[in-house]
């Protein structure tokens, strides 16, 4: 009779699978990773809502602008009031500087009622400001300037844009018949 020879196994008392300091080890780096990439997360959306802000203000600035450039009479330019940097407050005909003002939303049909609420409430925390100044007595152009802000996480915030509008289309201060002679 023939005897099988059996080749023992060399560990036999050892059973296949992970330590306990290997499952702590990998799930510290597993749960360092998670945690890196919620903070990522909630910092992506923070960046995320401050460009809307941005891109919002940007419009409305544009737009502002835009209307204050294609209709100056329709503004109450108070050049007769200018502070110690020759600058004086562009307001809405029938509003008084300091003036500031709300933006209203654009008059849309929005997918829901909570898309609508929240545009409002975006809408809501602009407001914004015009001034124009005249750079030298012999400009030709005004300097005009409107800026929009926000509060965002407890700061102020604010967007200018500037362009200019010619001397003639303004309305007249008291003392431009004589630059006009």
């Amino acid at each position: 009779m023939k005897h099988a020879h059996t080749i023992p196994s060399r560990n036999t008392s050892r059973q296949e699978g992970f330590t306990l300091i290997e499952m702590i080890v990998a799930l510290t780096v597993l749960a360092a990773a998670l945690g890196g990439l919620t903070a990522m997360y909630g910092f992506s959306l923070e960046l995320a809502d401050e460009a809307r802000h941005k891109l919002l203000a940007a419009e409305m600035a544009e737009a502002q602008l835009v209307a204050l450039l294609a209709a100056p009479d329709t503004f109450a330019w108070h050049i007769d009031e200018t502070n110690e940097t020759a600058a004086f407050a562009i307001t809405e005909a029938d509003k008084e500087p300091p003036f500031s003002g709300n933006i209203l939303p654009p008059d849309v049909t929005l997918i829901n009622r909570n898309t609508h609420a929240y545009n409002e409430s975006l809408y809501r925390r602009l407001h914004w400001q015009a001034w124009g100044r005249l750079p030298s007595p012999d400009a030709q152009a005004y300097e005009v300037t409107v800026a929009v802000g926000w509060q965002e996480r407890g700061r102020a915030r604010s967007l200018a844009l500037t362009s200019s509008v010619a001397r003639y289309r303004a309305p007249r201060a008291p003392d431009d018949d004589e630059v006009a002679q």
